[in-house]
């Protein structure tokens, strides 16, 4: 016992401040929560609610100019179904590309250039030394009897 009063409770005090922090911690978390869903609420009434008029108009347009013209998706989808590829010109075509210029660039892997990309293009296909005008284009078509490029 102290001189001249009562020990402390040292058992009630910690009590009182576990409850206290409990107390500010939910008091906090309520609040917070409270204060996000009305800030929530107030944004989409001023956003949120608001129609796209511009989007909506956007994509109406674009609806209209896919249905009309000289030939509508719908129409132009069955017909690819019915004729398949088989009335497309060479430059819609898939082939396969014979370009080596993306490949050159790689000096921390130096690798041959596959024999592949270096063969003579058929006959059939139109020749890479001419460009879609028909004008010839400024690279040399690859020779097979070259011996493929190193990579630098």
């Amino acid at each position: 016992m102290q001189p001249g009063g009562s020990d402390p409770r040292v058992a009630l005090i910690a009590q009182v401040g576990v409850l206290s922090v409990v107390v500010l911690l939910v008091t906090h978390v309520g609040l917070t929560a409270y204060f996000d869903r009305m800030t929530m609420a107030e944004q989409y009434k001023k956003i949120g609610s608001l129609k796209p008029d511009a989007l909506n108009s956007l994509r109406d347009d674009e609806k209209q100019r896919l249905t009309t013209g000289s030939m509508p998706l719908d129409k132009a989808m069955q017909q690819l179904v019915a004729k398949g590829r088989m009335g497309a010109g060479p430059e819609v075509v898939p082939s396969a590309s014979r370009d080596v210029a993306p490949m050159q660039g790689w000096m921390q892997m130096p690798r041959d250039v596959p024999p592949i990309m270096m063969a003579p293009e058929p006959s059939a296909a139109p020749s890479a030394s001419t460009a879609p005008s028909g004008a010839p284009s400024s690279a040399p078509a690859p020779s097979a009897s070259a011996a493929p490029p190193r990579h630098p």
